[in-house]
């Protein structure tokens, strides 16, 4: 029996371990204390002062998001076990080292500059009338991220360094989750549209016609050597993409892929990065998710919810509710994507109301 050892013990690990139970595999993971979700159904919890031991007894170890314990990535990497490599797991804990990857590859970006300190902030912004400033470490979820326009300069507290980049009057944001073997084989998940607050993706439906997608996931996958699954998180301006960011592991606009796919994405990762077998998936329907962010649905909600058909909910089982912490999602499916977005603005309603900025 194969043994995975999945660094992190959230939402993404616990999915991993569930869509792949039924395999002869062996679960560990590595985590920061025994109340994370994946430690409910994982053979063996590790916590991270033992990272060694949870290596050694691992034959693959993967991850489940990028900023998790760099010394059991680096311990891991050192074993040849760990899966995507350490270089795809290096870029994103670096906005700075991603752009210029993604630049030095010729892969489409938007314009950015890099400010290495706080002191000259203002006048690096004056390269763009309209920009992002980005903390160069430790961003996700829309986290250390400002906005601003030509003459305003947003209060930021970090001292940097920064990635500035020009803000991309786009049409529409998208994403296309794919994978890629040890064996160089590409296959790819039909790409999803997206819908964000607050750089927080609050829901996204799939499938959705893109062209030029897919070679553009293959292209940053065979430059990097990938195995396993990456969600590549687009922007559609005028017909054209541009890569926003990647992420080197299974991504929350792949949850669809969890009731429209014959294989979901995570079961996916988990084959490629231990060497199974993987074939092509198969689109079975269209399907969506919405994301429930800050708060725990009441008895009623979840009953109003479970109502509308084509739904199927996900509670991550967390045992603290915050603002703009993911605490769950609830796949959608329908005939039509007409009938999909229908379904999903009454379950917004159903989890938020009209207090939604009030969670996320």
């Amino acid at each position: 029996m194969k043994k995975l050892g999945i660094i992190g013990g959230g939402q993404l690990g616990l999915m991993m371990i569930l869509e792949s139970r039924y395999l002869p595999i062996h679960f560990n993971v590595l985590v920061e204390n025994r109340n994370e979700p994946a430690c409910k159904i994982a053979d063996d919890v590790y916590l991270v002062k033992d990272y060694k031991d949870f290596v050694d007894n691992s034959d693959i170890v993967t991850f489940e998001f990028e900023h998790v314990n760099e010394e059991a990535l680096d311990y891991a990497s050192s074993q040849n076990k760990l899966r995507p490599n350490m270089n795809s797991v290096s870029l994103k804990r670096q906005r700075i080292l991603e752009k210029q990857f993604l630049s030095d590859h010729r892969l489409p970006v938007g314009r950015f500059i890099i400010c290495n300190d706080r002191k000259n902030l203002t006048d690096s912004i004056k390269v763009f009338d309209r920009g992002v400033i980005k903390e160069s470490a430790g961003g996700y979820d829309g986290k250390g991220q400002y906005y601003y326009a030509k003459g305003s300069v947003p209060e930021i507290y970090s001292n940097g360094p920064f990635v500035i980049e020009e803000f991309v009057d786009y049409d529409y944001e998208a994403s296309i989750i794919s994978c890629r073997t040890e064996n160089g084989e590409f296959f790819s998940y039909e790409p999803s549209f997206n819908e964000n607050l607050r750089g927080m993706l609050l829901w996204n439906l799939g499938p959705k016609k893109l062209e030029g997608a897919e070679d553009l996931a293959r292209r940053l996958m065979e430059s990097l050597d990938y195995i396993g699954v990456m969600g590549l998180e687009l922007f559609v301006s005028k017909g054209k993409l541009l890569i926003n960011e990647f992420a080197p592991r299974v991504h929350n606009s792949g949850h669809h892929t969890l009731m429209g796919n014959s294989i979901s994405q995570f079961e996916l990762h988990v084959r490629a990065v231990l060497g199974l077998p993987v074939r092509e998936p198969i689109t079975f329907t269209n399907t969506g998710i919405i994301n429930i962010i800050g708060k725990t649905l009441t008895d009623n909600e979840t009953e109003k919810i479970m109502s509308i058909q084509g739904t199927r909910l996900f509670s991550y089982g967390k045992n603290e509710t915050r603002r703009r912490r993911k605490m769950g999602h609830i796949c959608v499916s329908g005939k039509s994507q007409e009938v999909l977005i229908n379904n999903i603005e009454k379950i917004k309603n159903i989890i938020y109301g009209e207090k939604i900025e009030e969670y996320i």
